[in-house]
């Protein structure tokens, strides 16, 4: 569920969010701000990870199943990644289609009204 607000910026952010917008195709800034969110908290999530990295392995055994851990975590991290683009992307043509459709109703209700319109005027005739 998506929250509406209303937010102001310096030039400089506005500046960053529309190349950032341009750069990753992303049509909505609440899209990209979103997106911008998810990564920073990775980030977050990851520096706070790299202490657990640096404790030394004893046995092959150990290695093997923090270097296991580790590829289930980038492999997780990825996943939610991915999940999150895509359900970007659905949004986003959501989006689209309903402008689409808003405007084909607007096109054929303006034709209904034409010939009506004609009807009118030649059943006055």
């Amino acid at each position: 569920m998506k929250q509406r607000r209303k937010i102001s910026f310096d030039a400089e952010t506005d500046h960053y969010l529309i190349d950032y917008m341009n750069k990753h195709h992303i049509r909505y800034p609440g899209d990209a701000i979103a997106r911008i969110c998810r990564e920073h908290q990775t980030l977050k999530d990851e520096t706070q990870e790299t202490p657990k990295q640096i404790v030394p392995v004893s046995s092959v055994g150990e290695m093997v199943e923090a270097i296991s851990e580790k590829i289930n975590q980038l492999i997780e991290t990825e996943r939610l990644f991915l999940r999150n683009e895509w359900f970007c992307m659905e949004e986003s043509m959501k989006r689209s289609m309903v402008e689409v459709f808003e405007q084909v109703e607007e096109k054929q209700a303006a034709k209904r009204g034409e010939l009506v319109a004609t009807f009118l005027e030649r059943y006055n005739k």
